[in-house]
């Protein structure tokens, strides 16, 4: 009875961590460069020694969820027509200075950017918009123009690269915000391979590649299983409850 709970407990525990990973790709599904997540649940087993001749010939399997993983293709792009927002089509990040700590630099590919009071390209609170030498850029005024390669030039002529940094799709990555990240591997800022097809896109943004209808359905399905360990838990309470009542036979 007692290893029947802690099933059913184990599944309630790991069915509610997947939905809660569930839940915020839900809520981030109009996130612009947001990346979904994915609660990777993995099983160790336990030997079950049976009565008979008390000899271990099973198991049982414990879930758990550890690890999410990030899901990091390319979103959807939407056109708006403000020289402030910017998408990248390809594998490359831009590279956001964090205004926090020793200012580390992270990847995103929200492009929806502001000029911050001090007139630097920013990604609203987050951090700022970084040039290929790591440095914020001090931009001032929203009348420029961004090439396909990533040269923005402002309307008095002064020119800076746009920080890019590539991460491949199948990379791992560390999620620090929900549209910031840090390469598990360790590449280096900048890091744009030989030939590697991208373009970089004023006007644009990356939509979150999070899909609402596929979502909807997986909740579903995990929520099924959530509600079927709980009414085995029920179940078996009632169940020790019975065998534990003292009968008086007359």
């Amino acid at each position: 009875m007692l290893r029947g709970f802690y099933l059913a407990a184990n599944g309630m525990y790991t069915e509610q961590r997947i939905l809660d990973t569930i839940a915020n790709n839900m809520a981030n599904v109009n996130t612009v460069g947001y990346k979904s997540d994915t609660a990777v649940d993995t099983t160790f087993g336990e030997a079950m020694v049976l009565i008979n001749g008390r000899q271990s010939d099973g198991y049982v399997e414990y879930r758990s969820v550890d690890v999410t993983e990030t899901d990091l293709s390319q979103g959807s792009f939407d056109e708006t027509g403000s020289n402030l927002d910017i998408a990248i089509d390809g594998e490359l990040y831009f590279n956001i200075q964090v205004q926090r700590g020793d200012n580390e630099i992270l990847l995103t590919k929200a492009g929806a950017f502001s000029i911050d009071d001090e007139g630097y390209l920013a990604l609203g609170d987050s951090g700022r918009v970084c040039d290929d030498n790591g440095q914020p850029i001090q931009i001032n005024a929203s009348d420029f123009t961004v090439g396909t390669k990533g040269l923005i030039t402002t309307a008095d002529g002064r020119e800076f690269q746009l920080g890019l940094t590539y991460i491949e799709d199948a990379s791992d990555v560390e999620k620090v915000r929900d549209n910031l990240f840090r390469p598990y591997n360790g590449e280096a800022l900048g890091n744009i391979p030989d030939g590697l097809p991208y373009r970089v896109r004023q006007g644009f943004i990356e939509r979150s590649n999070a899909s609402l209808a596929e979502l909807q359905i997986a909740a579903q399905s995990h929520q099924g299983v959530f509600t079927a360990c709980a009414t085995a838990i029920k179940i078996m309470t009632q169940l020790n409850s019975l065998a534990t009542q003292d009968y008086t036979i007359t």
